[in-house]
């Protein structure tokens, strides 16, 4: 991943230098190319800055306007932002595939009217084959599961018999069900099993859904959350039941889960690197459209940040982290 991430920013570094270098190679260097980005759910939500500022530099540094709109978890307001980008004669499309029963036709009509579809955060489940996009900028889901399961089953000595509660915002997306999958993978080799919890996107909710469980379950013997919003307050909502700390850990970062894990309150999160999700999301978008230069699948992380390199993540989080 080091090397990967690496090459990638010599790689940027040296577009950038081609194009100081080579002013006049195209017209269309000077020209604006329109993109259009769709988050999925919850600008509020502090996972998504990172996101913003890497999509906001890239349209910077590379000539593109840049619409950024918001669907709030809602499928057909999804659909309504690519029908849109359709009609405005968007250059790019980069969608979050949350609700592929809803975006698949519409995307595979961008892509026939000649708009360039990059897909980031959250991937089409049949991937590129579905013919809904070229490429996408994000995480492999089942292996990130994996990677943090094993990780709490390492750390929290979790054994045959064992079970965990497992809470995410949405199970019924892809990219949680995913990641619940994996950590059931891990959870499963060792005899072990997990529970999956829908905890909504509002830490407020979460916090207390979590809580009810685990004072209805007190053998729990670990919570793995699948996405930011529960594993920030996994700690707290141990805490609110009554139970000794139980072995945690989960998905992203945010300054709640960076705190616990500096405090010791979480044993570790899988980063997913949202910066690179946003920026070379709209760096492959522009060069697409400028050169015909073909986007590639990027996998922006399956690292895990703990207390070892938690100091940096800490430092810059909420901007490209």
């Amino acid at each position: 991943m080091k090397t990967l991430t690496r090459s990638l920013v010599y790689t940027v570094a040296a577009l950038g230098m081609a194009a100081q270098i080579s002013p006049a190679v195209a017209k269309l260097d000077d020209d604006k190319i329109d993109v259009t980005l769709i988050v999925h759910c919850c600008l509020g939500n502090a996972f998504w800055e990172p996101l913003l500022k890497g999509a906001n530099e890239a349209a910077e540094k590379f000539g593109v306007t840049l619409d950024i709109q918001n669907a709030e978890f809602d499928p057909a307001r999804q659909v309504n932002y690519i029908e849109q980008a359709i009609a405005n004669k968007q250059n790019a499309i980069i969608p979050m595939i949350a609700a592929p029963e809803a975006m698949t036709e519409p995307l595979k009509k961008a892509r026939v009217a000649g708009i360039k579809v990059i897909a980031t955060n959250t991937d089409h489940p049949d991937g590129a084959k579905s013919g809904s996009r070229e490429a996408y900028i994000g995480q492999d889901f089942v292996a990130a599961g994996e990677l943090i399961g094993n990780r709490i089953v390492t750390d929290g000595k979790i054994t045959k018999g064992d079970k965990c509660l497992l809470p995410g915002e949405s199970p019924e997306q892809h990219h949680i069900a995913s990641r619940g999958q994996g950590v059931l993978n891990a959870l499963r080799a060792v005899g072990a099993d997990g529970e999956i919890l829908r905890t909504g996107d509002k830490p407020e909710e979460a916090l207390t859904l979590i809580a009810q469980y685990l004072l209805a379950n007190p053998d729990t013997k670990c919570v793995i959350g699948l996405g930011n919003t529960p594993t920030g307050v996994i700690p707290q909502a141990v805490e609110e039941a009554g139970l000794e700390p139980l072995p945690n850990g989960g998905f992203d970062t945010s300054p709640a889960i960076m705190k616990n894990i500096t405090d010791g309150k979480t044993i570790a999160t899988v980063d997913q690197q949202p910066f690179w999700q946003g920026f070379l999301a709209v760096m492959m978008a522009s060069y697409e459209v400028r050169y015909g230069l073909a986007p590639a699948d990027f996998n922006s992380s399956n690292g895990i940040i703990d207390k070892s390199n938690a100091e940096i993540v800490a430092k810059f989080t909420g901007t490209y982290r």
